[in-house]
C-alpha cells in the first residue's frame, strides 16, 4: 500500500515541530546562559527550563543574577513556575491560573548616590515612546490565579551607615487579582531579624473603593535600625522588640480617608551611650489606639503604659548626658522657622479632637548622680508611679496621681489636677515624709562645708492657683537635724550654722516653719521658688542640739551614750555594754511610750569586709581541721574560734598554703582572695541583715518594746561621710 505524498509531508512537519518543540527548552536555556550578559548587562545562569506543552506552562529553575563584577550574586530564584489558560483568549482575556516563585533571593546595596542594580535601569530617554494612536483602546482585559511567593529573602545592605536588614522566609498569597475584580485578597508573610516576624493581610473591594488591611509584628528587632537613630542623637545603640497587631481600613480613592486602630509595643528596650554606659532601659513601652480617624482629625487612644523604664541621669561639669545625647535638639540656632509659611499651613485646631483613658508610668527608676561637686552625688529615684486620667481636648481638669521612693530614704506621694485649656489652672497637694538627709551631705559639705549627719526632712505642699491669684502653703519639718565637724572643703560660704539650728529649735528637737506664699503668677517678676529656697537655706546652714541631753537623765547616763551603738568589725552578737545601752533605751520607750527611736546601721564597707574576709578564713581553718560533728567538737570549735588571733602562726600558714602568692599579700586581702568577692558580697550583706535582727530580737521580744517605737535602718553607704564611717548604729530619735 502506497502511502501518498502529501500525508509524508505533514508527518515530516509534525515531526519537526514535535523535535523543536522538545528541544526548545534546551535551546532557550542555553541562549540565556551564553547571551545574558549581552541581554541584560549582567551574567546569567539558568539551571533548568522546561515547557509544558499539554498545560500551556513553564517551569524555571536555579536562576542565578550576577554583580557586575560576574562573581557576586545579586538575585535568583529556586523555581518560578507559570500556568497560562489559553481558552480565556476566546474572550480577548489573558489569564494565567498560577504563578508560584520559590526560594527568591536578592542582594540590594545603596551607595550614596545608586544602588548596585541601577546599571539595569535603562536611561529615562529611553523609556520615552511616542503616542501614535489617536484611537481609544480598549482596557486590557487579565485574570491572575494563584500567586504564591515563598521561602524567600531580601538582603539590604546600606554602606552610608554599614547597616544591614534582612527580610527572611518571605511569602505572599495572592488568590486572585483580576482587571474586573470587586474584591480581592492578599497574604505576606516574613521573618526581620533572628526571631522577627511580619504578616499582612490584605482585602481590598474595588466596588466600594475600600480596603482593609491586618498587619502583625512579633519580636521585631530594633538592632537592625540602630545605626538609622544614631545619625540623629549621640549614642551607640539601641534594642528591643516591636510588637504590634493592627488593623488598617481606608478607601483606595482617598488617600485621608484612613481609620487604624490596634495595639503596639515596645519590648525590653535599651539606649545605651558612647562608652556602652547604660543611658534608658524599660520593660515595656505600650500603647492601645481604639481609633485613629486621620480623615476627621479624630484620636482615641485607650491606654498608654511605660514600665519599669530606668533612666541614668548624670549631671556633669561641663554638661549633662541629656545635653550630650541630645544636642542636635537643644540648639535652638540651628533651627529656623518660616512664619509666613507656616502660618498658611497651620491647620484649625477647633477641628482636632482626642482622647486618652489613661496614662501609667509604672515602677520607673531614675539613676542620678551629680559630679560637680567636690565629691559625687548619686541617689536613686525609685518606684515611680504615675497615673493620669482621662484628657480630651476640652477637659477642664485632668487628674494626676504620684508616688516616688527616694534613695529607700522617704517617700513623695501626692495628687494634681491641670488643664490644657488653661496652663494656670493649677492644684497640687504632696506629701513628702521622712526624707532622711544623711544623703544629702555632698552638697552641704559643697555649699556650707558641713556633713550632715542627721535629720529627716518632712514637707506639706499644697498649690492652688489661677491666672490672677497663687495660694502657696509650704508646712516643712525637720526632725534632730544635725550637722557634723567642718570639712576641708573650700567652697562653701562662712555662716553661724550650729548658733542659728540652737535659736530655731523647740524643746522636742524638732524645726518646724509654716511658711504661705501668696501672689500674682501672671507678674513677671513673681517667684515661689526664691522665697521657699531661701527660708529652706535658713534652715539648713544651722545645726541642732543634742535630743539626748534630756533623755540621758531619765536613765542617769551621758547623753553620747544613748546616741550611738558601736560595733567591732565582723562583730555578729551583742556585747555585755551594748544589751546595757540598749537596756536604757527600753526604759525611756518605756517612760516615754510617745517617742520614736531610729538605728541607722553604719559601717566602713572596705574594712568590714576586710574584718569579715578575715574572720570567715579563720572558720574555715577551723572546720577543716575540727570538721565538728558532735556537740563536743562543735564547742571545741567556737572556743577555739574565739581564741584564734589573725597573727596566729598556723593561721598565716593556711592562708598561704591556700591563697596562690598570700605571703607577698596583706593579711585582709589574701583572705578576700580565698572567699572570693561574691560570696564576700553576700556574708556582708547577712552580716548587716544579722545585726539589725539582733537589735530588733533584743528591743521587742526580750525587753518588751512596742514594735511601732523602733525602726531599725541601713544608712546609704554610698554617701556617707568620712566622719561616720565606722561600725556602728546611729540612733535618732523623734516623736511618733
Amino acid at each position: 500500500m502506497k502511502i501518498k505524498k502529501r500525508t509524508l509531508i505533514i508527518g515530516g512537519i509534525l515531526l519537526l515541530v514535535f523535535i523543536f518543540l522538545f528541544f526548545l527548552s534546551r535551546l532557550v536555556n542555553n541562549y540565556i546562559n551564553k547571551n545574558g550578559q549581552e541581554l541584560t548587562g549582567r551574567k546569567i545562569e539558568l539551571g533548568k527550563l522546561n515547557f509544558n506543552y499539554f498545560k500551556v506552562a513553564v517551569r524555571a529553575q536555579d536562576l542565578v543574577v550576577y554583580e557586575e563584577n560576574q562573581k557576586d550574586t545579586f538575585a535568583g530564584f529556586k523555581e518560578l513556575y507559570i500556568n497560562f489558560d489559553p481558552w480565556k483568549l476566546v474572550r480577548n482575556e489573558y489569564s494565567f491560573s498560577s504563578i508560584t516563585l520559590d526560594s527568591l533571593y536578592a542582594y540590594i546595596v545603596q551607595g550614596k548616590d545608586d544602588f548596585n542594580f541601577s546599571d539595569l535601569i535603562p536611561p529615562e530617554d529611553s523609556l520615552a515612546t511616542e503616542d501614535l494612536d489617536t484611537v481609544p483602546s480598549q482596557p486590557l482585559r487579565f485574570s491572575v490565579y494563584n500567586i504564591k511567593i515563598t521561602r524567600s529573602k531580601v538582603d539590604y545592605y546600606d554602606k552610608q551607615i554599614d547597616n544591614r536588614l534582612l527580610f527572611d522566609d518571605l511569602s505572599l498569597n495572592l488568590p486572585k487579582i483580576a482587571w474586573n475584580d470587586q474584591e480581592s485578597e492578599m497574604g505576606v508573610e516574613f521573618e526581620f531579624g533572628e526571631k522577627g516576624l511580619v504578616s499582612i493581610g490584605a482585602d481590598i473591594n474595588n466596588q466600594i473603593n475600600r480596603y482593609h488591611l491586618v498587619i502583625g509584628m512579633k519580636d521585631l528587632s530594633l538592632e537592625p535600625i540602630s545605626n538609622y537613630v544614631e545619625q540623629y542623637v549621640n549614642i551607640d545603640g539601641i534594642s528591643g522588640n516591636l510588637n504590634a497587631d493592627v488593623i488598617i481600613n481606608g478607601n483606595t480613592n482617598k488617600t485621608t480617608d484612613l481609620v487604624v486602630s490596634g495595639s503596639a509595643s515596645v519590648d525590653t528596650f535599651k539606649m545605651w551611650e558612647p562608652g556602652n554606659k547604660d543611658f534608658l532601659n524599660l520593660q515595656r513601652f505600650f500603647v492601645k489606639f481604639d481609633s485613629l480617624d486621620l480623615g476627621r482629625s479624630n484620636y482615641y487612644f485607650s491606654d498608654i503604659e511605660i514600665e519599669q523604664p530606668v533612666l541614668t541621669a548624670d549631671l556633669n561639669k561641663d554638661q549633662s548626658n541629656f545635653e550630650r545625647i541630645f544636642q542636635a535638639y537643644l540648639e535652638t540656632d540651628s533651627i529656623e522657622t518660616d512664619v509666613e509659611s507656616a502660618t498658611e499651613t497651620d491647620v484649625d485646631s477647633s477641628l482636632l479632637s482626642y482622647r486618652i483613658d489613661t496614662i501609667k508610668l509604672i515602677n520607673a527608676k531614675i539613676l542620678f548622680s551629680d559630679n560637680t561637686l567636690n565629691r559625687p552625688f548619686q541617689y536613686d529615684f525609685k518606684d515611680i508611679n504615675v497615673s493620669l486620667g482621662k484628657i480630651t481636648e476640652s477637659t477642664a481638669k485632668i487628674p494626676v496621681d504620684f508616688s516616688i521612693n527616694l534613695n529607700d530614704q522617704g517617700n513623695l506621694n501626692g495628687n494634681t489636677t491641670f488643664s490644657i485649656i488653661d496652663p494656670y489652672d493649677l492644684n497640687v497637694k504632696a506629701k513628702l515624709k521622712k526624707l532622711r538627709l544623711m544623703s544629702f551631705s555632698p552638697y552641704t559639705e559643697y555649699y556650707i562645708t558641713c556633713p550632715i549627719t542627721k535629720g529627716d526632712f518632712n514637707y506639706d505642699l499644697s498649690i492652688e492657683m489661677s491666672k490672677t491669684e497663687m495660694v502657696n502653703e509650704n508646712q516643712i519639718t525637720i526632725n534632730e537635724l544635725e550637722f557634723g565637724h567642718k570639712t576641708k572643703d573650700t567652697t562653701g560660704i562662712n555662716a553661724p550654722i550650729k548658733l542659728g539650728l540652737y535659736l530655731m529649735k523647740d524643746p522636742k528637737d524638732v524645726i518646724d516653719i509654716n511658711l504661705p506664699v501668696k501672689g500674682n503668677p501672671s507678674d513677671p517678676e513673681f517667684s515661689v521658688s526664691k522665697l521657699v529656697w531661701k527660708a529652706f537655706l535658713n534652715l539648713l546652714v544651722k545645726t541642732a542640739a543634742s535630743p539626748f541631753n534630756t533623755l540621758g537623765k531619765l536613765v542617769s547616763t551621758r547623753p553620747e551614750e544613748l546616741e550611738t551603738l558601736p560595733f567591732e568589725y565582723a562583730q555578729d552578737s551583742l556585747t555585755v555594754d551594748q544589751k546595757e545601752t540598749l537596756n536604757k533605751i527600753a526604759t525611756i520607750l518605756h517612760k516615754k511610750p510617745e517617742l520614736f527611736f531610729t538605728f541607722s546601721q553604719q559601717t566602713f564597707v572596705e574594712i568590714e569586709k576586710d574584718s569579715l574576709a578575715v574572720a570567715i578564713a579563720k572558720k574555715q581553718m577551723l572546720i577543716d581541721k575540727i570538721k565538728p560533728d558532735t556537740e563536743a567538737d562543735y564547742q571545741k570549735y567556737h572556743k577555739q574560734l574565739a581564741e584564734l588571733t589573725s597573727d596566729n602562726d598556723a593561721f598565716k600558714r593556711f592562708v598561704n598554703k591556700s591563697v596562690e602568692g598570700a605571703d607577698t599579700l596583706a593579711l585582709p586581702l589574701a583572705c578576700r582572695k580565698l572567699i572570693g568577692e561574691n560570696e564576700l558580697d553576700e556574708a556582708f550583706k547577712k552580716l548587716l541583715n544579722d545585726r539589725s535582727i539582733l537589735l530588733q530580737h533584743y528591743l521587742i521580744n526580750e525587753q518588751q518594746v512596742d514594735s511601732s517605737s523602733v525602726e531599725i535602718i541601713l544608712s546609704d553607704l554610698r554617701n556617707i561621710p568620712e566622719q561616720l564611717k565606722s561600725p556602728k548604729f546611729d540612733i535618732e530619735v523623734s516623736i511618733k
